[in-house]
């Protein structure tokens, strides 16, 4: 009797030893990404990498301006309301300078910053393991990858989620980190044929960005200089894809 005794006395200790030892196991993995994110992406280091768009509605401005200016470029073609000074192409975007001193880059998605394209190339997964893991309908067009990717944050990582949902988001922060240079605010909009996300505030910045999706999945990037807002919307409200 006092040997059985003393045995569970041995015994209990040794399960409970061998559960803490399986459940650190079990974590350890989880623990290294949640650390090596929190230290990363921190939100005193990367406060970008916690902005998510903000929904907002393109003022269809009554404002008259003078004789607009009409830009086509590639498949669209937009009004703005400036003098045009100068115009400066290069290979992979074109420069407008106005006699106001505001400006335009406009330029198209390159084919290695087709994001929709990364994640379906992921060689550690297949093409239905990735709509499986994102969600197909995240998936369907660029839009989608985009707006998925910018309302992924560091913070969603946590070491009691399921695996499957840790794992989608590291590919994603890595993604969306190319988005943190553009500002600390994002704007999210829809026109009638057209959706996108603007990042900056004219009141605190002149560097305005602007991504624009067409129905049929073109995108068009805008860098606008010295821009109000008020501007801003009255082209974007003016932008036709062809």
């Amino acid at each position: 009797m006092f040997e059985q005794q003393r045995h569970r006395k041995i015994f209990i200790p040794v399960v409970a030893f061998l559960i803490i030892v399986s459940v650190i196991f079990y974590f350890s993995d989880r623990l290294t990404l949640y650390f090596f994110i929190a230290t990363k992406y921190s939100k005193t280091k990367t406060p970008a990498m916690y902005v998510i768009p903000i929904e907002r509605e393109i003022q269809r401005t009554h404002e008259t301006f003078s004789t607009p200016y009409l830009l086509s470029y590639e498949s669209v073609k937009l009004n703005i309301p400036w003098e045009l000074k100068e115009k400066s192409e290069s290979i992979f975007s074109t420069f407008y300078a106005f006699k106001n001193k505001k400006g335009i880059v406009i330029s198209q998605q390159g084919e290695d910053e087709n994001f929709r394209q990364k994640l379906l190339d992921d060689e550690s997964l297949e093409v239905q393991n990735a709509k499986s893991l994102y969600g197909e309908e995240n998936l369907k067009s660029e839009y989608a990858v985009s707006n998925l990717i910018l309302h992924t944050t560091p913070d969603q990582f946590s070491i009691s989620r399921p695996a499957p949902e840790n794992e989608k988001i590291i590919p994603l922060l890595m993604l969306k980190g190319l988005y943190s240079v553009y500002g600390n605010v994002i704007y999210k909009f829809n026109l009638d044929n057209i959706r996108g996300f603007q990042f900056g505030n004219p009141q605190t910045t002149k560097n305005i960005y602007v991504h624009l999706f067409s129905e049929s999945d073109q995108v068009i990037r805008l860098h606008f200089i010295a821009g109000t807002q008020a501007e801003i919307d009255y082209i974007l409200s003016s932008i036709e894809f062809l």
